[in-house]
């Protein structure tokens, strides 16, 4: 495709054979693509440097599109999404966290095509992404022996026992949903920075 801008290009979604129908279309248009199954598993992808665009299904196990949008608006604002599902416009849940929304029954590539050009040639929508400090999260004991601590990889709630690793006098654990590693200190102490 002669003058079109190639892209880095973020997959998700749980179908394997829609995952690689799509990256096909995708690869044959000039993008580079890289795949994901699931909300998680592109939290993971992210790790290894953003893409110019993310499109990602709505409706996935593990972490849905929902969630994993919701992440990717409050983390990475500046990479624009499409957001793809079976449902029709008037299902979406008002402030999905997508720049554009494509029904999956028969929208076809070439309008997914014409997206990501629309959406990539201009300027970003948002700001850039927010400072994100690498002070330890904040963890609130349960005074059953866990704590509850917010990872600051996938945004999510998780447990961890009181009893977690020492690493040069800082606590770490691993996160339960997405396996980042995790600093933390007991709320109301002082962070160690």
């Amino acid at each position: 495709m002669l003058g079109q801008q190639t892209n880095r290009i973020l997959l998700v979604d749980d179908d394997e054979v829609i995952r690689k129908l799509t990256a096909r279309h995708l690869i044959a248009a000039g993008h580079v693509v890289r795949t994901a199954e699931d909300g998680l598993d592109a939290i993971a992808k992210l790790r290894a440097g953003l893409p110019d665009l993310i499109i990602s299904d709505l409706n996935m196990p593990g972490m849905s599109g929902f969630e994993f949008l919701g992440v990717v608006r409050k983390r990475f604002p500046q990479v624009p999404v499409i957001a793809t599902s079976g449902l029709s416009e008037n299902e979406i849940p008002e402030g999905l966290a997508a720049d554009a929304y494509l029904r999956k029954n028969g929208f076809g590539y070439q309008p997914l095509i014409e997206t990501i050009s629309a959406l990539t040639r201009k300027l970003p929508l948002r700001t850039s992404p927010p400072h994100i400090d690498n002070k330890p999260v904040r963890a609130v004991s349960d005074g059953n022996g866990h704590y509850t601590i917010t990872c600051n990889d996938c945004l999510r709630n998780c447990s961890v026992p009181e009893v977690a690793d020492i690493i040069r006098g800082e606590k770490w654990t691993t996160c339960n949903h997405c396996g980042n590693f995790v600093r933390f200190v007991e709320a109301g102490t002082s962070p160690v920075c």
